[in-house]
């Protein structure tokens, strides 16, 4: 199915969930799902457990949303949108610090000072990238998503986004060297709180 007649048939599927419409719903999280949830792993890490809690709270906000849908636009975009909204969010409320040393003076496996380094690098990366994409215009984040997160053609994201394929180069472009000024500068802010 091309991607004009998959919007066509996700825009359906949203409406008839509006007007509360189970089995298109249905068919709705079947075939958002896999993206949304892949989507999901890359933002939170591979933590599939958290990716399937953004995922299904994904759904509930798609549920709810529906009625005040305004076609026109992708609902594959605004279901991506809806996720890394929701991945950051949980990201925000659940950036919590764990103590690192055992009650009888030894560190745990995952406490490991290799381990530890490794994966502070890692959080780190990723809260300095999500936090600088963030930044972005909207439309720049959406295209972003797409195309390295979703790993969408650039044909696909245009479909998605409403405009021509040049327009999307062209917001990724932006959005590269947005990312590339706004990256040393959240990492110095970072450095300095």
């Amino acid at each position: 199915m091309d991607a004009n007649n998959n919007n066509a048939q996700l825009t359906t599927w949203l409406e008839a969930a509006a007007r509360g419409d189970q089995t298109a719903f249905r068919h709705l999280s079947r075939a958002l799902g896999p993206r949304m949830y892949g989507l999901a792993a890359r933002l939170t890490n591979g933590n599939s457990a958290v990716a399937e809690d953004i995922v299904q709270e994904v759904l509930i906000k798609l549920w709810q949303t529906a009625p005040r849908w305004q076609s026109g636009g992708s609902v594959a975009a605004f279901a991506s949108r809806l996720v890394y909204t929701t991945a950051m969010d949980h990201h925000r409320k659940h950036h919590a610090t764990v103590s690192l040393d055992g009650e009888d003076g030894h560190y745990p496996e995952f406490a490991k000072p290799e381990t530890i380094t490794s994966g502070i690098a890692q959080q780190q990366s990723r809260t300095l990238l999500l936090g600088a994409l963030a930044q972005l215009p909207e439309r720049q984040q959406q295209a972003v998503t797409l195309a390295y997160f979703h790993e969408y053609r650039s044909q696909d994201i245009a479909t998605t986004l409403g405009t021509t394929e040049k327009a999307v180069e062209s917001l990724l472009v932006r959005a590269r060297k947005s990312l590339a000024a706004l990256l040393p500068a959240t990492a110095a802010n970072q450095l300095n709180s």
